[in-house]
């Protein structure tokens, strides 16, 4: 008679990812410094009377009027702003397979300045908020001429990056020759320039809401794709994958995300290539997971350079696109020394 024993194990509990943990510890970090933004500045103000600002708004409170009017909308910039350019930094470097490629790579920067430039020399207007809207068709115009001149959809990575290097580098001299012979031009643009959200009102954040929701849509659904794309295009088609369509479907969100936000805050350098490589220690090599990480990390970012900059102790004026660069360089070179093998 041959005994047959069962052995019964208790279900085994379900173990969460650590990448599930380090989420959850993002969205406590954001949370904390945007009470920090709120509250923090040459001008500090209470707890409470952030909350009545909110509940019982009066406008004929100072502090109130320092909360919804600058710092909410600076703060709300800082988190379009941090997340559309790391978003795109991910995709780029997902498309492109190039670690050291960043939005800047398409020409959309140099495009968005060079609508700028001729707003202000053609026309002579210099209220910021006159930029969105020529920086927003720079942007357009030159993303476009780089898909074309790259091929299209039947095109190469390689000719696309090519063309934006070609192109940024054009709309970048022809920018500067005009710079050189107007004062007033220059006077106008090199505040806009080295990136900023001063004097950013509420009704310019409603506008381009549209744009930026556009971009994070076609973010979302091309990330699926580049997970196939980052393993040659080769291998992509012998998945299935159309190359073509995902190409084109990456270039427009990068054009609406960074055009949006070059338009909104100038162009804030170092996002898009910083943040992805910090989001791939948390998310691994999935870009969907990628994706979601350096829109966290970059609204984190931005934050709180925006947040330091308007510390006393840099006179409370520092633009944010100095403050990026002087965090982002730093935590770069340290994260290049802790990956000894090089860049993912």
């Amino acid at each position: 008679m041959t005994l047959i024993t069962t052995t019964t194990s208790r279900p085994q509990r379900r173990r969460i990812p650590d990448r599930h943990l380090w989420l959850l510890l993002a969205l406590v970090g954001l949370a904390l410094l945007s009470g920090l933004s709120l509250r923090l500045g040459l001008r500090p103000i209470g707890w409470s009377e952030i909350w009545d600002s909110f509940v019982a708004y009066s406008p004929e409170n100072a502090d109130h009027i320092v909360i919804q009017k600058m710092r909410l909308p600076r703060l709300l910039a800082a988190w379009l702003a941090g997340a559309a350019l790391a978003t795109s930094g991910v995709l780029i470097q997902g498309l492109t397979r190039n670690p050291l490629a960043d939005p800047g790579l398409l020409g959309i920067n140099a495009g968005a300045a060079l609508g700028v430039i001729l707003c202000i020399f053609l026309l002579g207007i210099s209220d910021p908020a006159a930029f969105v809207w020529v920086a927003m068709a720079g942007g357009l115009l030159s993303t476009i001429l780089v898909f074309l001149l790259g091929g299209g959809q039947r095109g190469s990575n390689l000719r696309l990056i090519l063309a934006g290097a070609a192109l940024g580098a054009l709309f970048l001299a022809l920018g500067r020759s005009l710079l050189l012979v107007s004062q007033r031009s220059l006077d106008v643009y090199r505040f806009w320039v080295l990136g900023g959200l001063d004097g950013i009102e509420m009704q310019s954040i409603f506008a381009l809401l549209p744009i930026f929701g556009l971009g994070a849509a076609l973010a979302l659904v091309s990330a699926f794709h580049l997970n196939a794309m980052i393993l040659g295009e080769d291998t992509a088609r012998g998945l299935g994958l159309r190359t073509g369509g995902t190409r084109t479907l990456t270039v427009a969100a990068i054009l609406c995300l960074c055009a949006a936000t070059v338009s909104m805050a100038g162009p804030i350098a170092f996002v898009g290539l910083v943040v992805p490589h910090m989001a791939r220690r948390f998310a691994g090599a999935d870009m969907r997971w990628c994706t979601l990480f350096s829109a966290l990390l970059g609204a984190g970012l931005v934050m709180l350079a925006d947040l330091v900059g308007r510390l006393p102790f840099f006179g409370g004026n520092m633009q944010a696109g100095v403050m990026v660069a002087l965090i982002g360089g730093p935590a770069f070179v340290w994260l290049l020394r802790r990956n000894e093998r090089g860049l993912r």
